[in-house]
């Protein structure tokens, strides 16, 4: 097969990945400032995926140190469950992805 089609496969693989990662990052974000009490939740959720180098994250889990968790219900515990899950398979196929344009890039 030729190499830009692996390099554009591979491209394609990573993307699906990135995006399940982002998406479950929010969720479980949003589950935890819910159930911690944060006002506007959603907001924690789209800060911590906001910035490229992780900074939005790293603040929301220092800030989240002084607020114990009030009310987490089973079914938002198997939510995050779930979403940890989801998450190690998505950072496979980012992984996969690479490993794949990595490869194609080589035997080019």
């Amino acid at each position: 097969m030729e190499a830009s089609v692996l390099i554009m496969i591979g491209a394609a693989i990573m993307l699906v990945g990135a995006i399940c990662f982002v998406y479950r990052l929010y969720e479980i974000v949003q589950i935890d400032a819910r159930a911690r009490g944060f006002r506007h939740p959603k907001t924690w959720g789209l800060f911590s995926i906001s910035s490229n180098n992780g900074s939005g994250l790293l603040l929301y889990l220092i800030k989240r140190r002084k607020y114990p968790i009030i009310e987490l219900s089973k079914e938002d515990m198997e939510r995050i469950e779930k979403g940890k899950k989801a998450i190690s398979a998505a950072i496979i196929f980012v992984a996969t992805g690479a490993i794949l344009i990595i490869v194609s890039i080589i035997l080019k």
